[in-house]
């Protein structure tokens, strides 16, 4: 069995997704191969994701604009561009790799291959999956109708998406993929332990309640603003900042460290261990990001949703703050009073615990290898 995963680069979400899903068929014996919708540039691949976390950071409301018309209108001029544009370096990796499976990550890569199946430019017999990525259904989707198979996060998307034209069995809710460590138990005692041994400081104690602030890869939210707030709680926290790939947020935070003389902040920057940093946890703040998120809820570290989100994160937000997941907080500010009342009932923080491990689907990845391997 060979599985062809297209994957696209805005934000690092869809290339977790990616690898989360080669993970898995590498496990069940599988030959694998990630490539990227732009993959003919890499200056092209840097230059899309850029033009999406500029949109995300500085003009959200026209993100937000344009994503709802999306979502209401069906159309395809979005995916004209992706396909005009992809088309031929994708149809080349197709007939060099010749796989049995294509699985995209992303809805334009999908729109992008099954084109390709519908006018003939690709073996007729591969199997498409395009992978739902979102806890709503995004612009777009109804230019997947062509796959074969498309996941969904959970039951209440079935609806959305056959309503724009998809059939009920070609629809999979399996939930958004993620890579088995976050769906492995480990103690805080032990996360504790192995975070201080990986980070080489040794700042973190196990009695100390623990507050974790991710934004994203890109921390396009600020991590500085929030701990500037967080250490005005009254409680007595430990905070483990991680700011992905903003190095600007990185040395902000590391000389308000120095600057104040902190010891109770740990500053990790990039972080490949970010299992362990949620198993440690007692609270996050984190944007709504349908890979991060999912990757909270299966690690079931309670949650807060920040601030300045764009429009998918915000159905998100609103979602998991009725289901009782998270809590959606408007603005900075309010973050002292809410780590101070949470670290005083820690009856509230188990009841969100049990909910996550209600709503999360710690065999997605399993469930798609699974389906791959049995119908590819």
């Amino acid at each position: 069995m060979k599985v062809l995963i297209v994957t696209m680069t805005c934000g690092e979400g869809h290339n977790h997704i990616a690898k989360a899903v080669q993970n898995g068929l590498n496990d069940n014996g599988a030959d694998s191969k990630i490539i990227q919708l732009f993959g003919y540039s890499q200056k092209e691949v840097e230059k899309q994701n850029k033009m999406f976390l500029n949109a995300c950071k500085y003009i959200p409301h026209l993100y937000d604009f344009i994503w709802n018309i999306g979502r209401k209108i069906s159309t395809t001029v979005n995916a004209n561009y992706y396909i005009k544009r992809c088309k031929d370096y994708v149809s080349g990796e197709i007939e060099a790799y010749a796989p049995n499976v294509i699985v995209c990550t992303h809805s334009d890569a999908g729109a992008v291959v099954t084109y390709l199946k519908r006018n003939g430019k690709i073996n007729a017999g591969i199997k498409i999956y395009s992978l739902g990525f979102d806890y709503c259904v995004c612009p777009g989707w109804e230019n997947n109708v062509a796959a074969d198979y498309v996941t969904v996060s959970d039951d209440d998307i079935i609806a959305d998406l056959i309503a724009k034209g998809f059939d009920r069995n070609q629809i999979l809710p399996f939930g958004i993929i993620v890579d088995k460590r976050y769906t492995q138990y480990i103690d805080k005692g032990t996360a504790i332990e192995k975070i201080n041994n990986l980070s080489g400081e040794g700042i973190l104690t196990f009695d100390k309640f623990t507050v974790v602030m991710c934004s994203g890869g890109n921390c396009l939210t600020s991590n500085y603003k929030l701990l500037k707030r967080l250490l005005k709680c009254k409680t007595d926290v430990q905070i483990i900042s991680v700011s992905g790939r903003n190095q600007k947020e990185f040395d902000k935070i590391d000389k308000l460290i120095k600057k104040r003389g902190l010891t109770n902040v740990l500053n990790l920057g990039f972080c490949t261990y970010l299992d362990v940093v949620f198993s440690a946890g007692d609270l996050s703040f984190s944007r709504a990001g349908s890979g991060m998120t999912t990757e909270q809820l299966n690690k079931h570290i309670p949650f807060i949703l920040r601030e300045k989100l764009i429009l998918n994160e915000k159905i998100t937000k609103t979602r998991f703050d009725k289901l009782g997941v998270g809590i959606a907080m408007k603005k900075v500010s309010q973050a002292p009073k809410l780590v101070d009342k949470l670290a005083k009932n820690p009856k509230t923080l188990a009841k969100m615990r049990d909910k996550a491990k209600e709503f999360c689907k710690p065999n997605s990845t399993q469930d798609l290898v699974n389906h791959v391997l049995s119908n590819g």
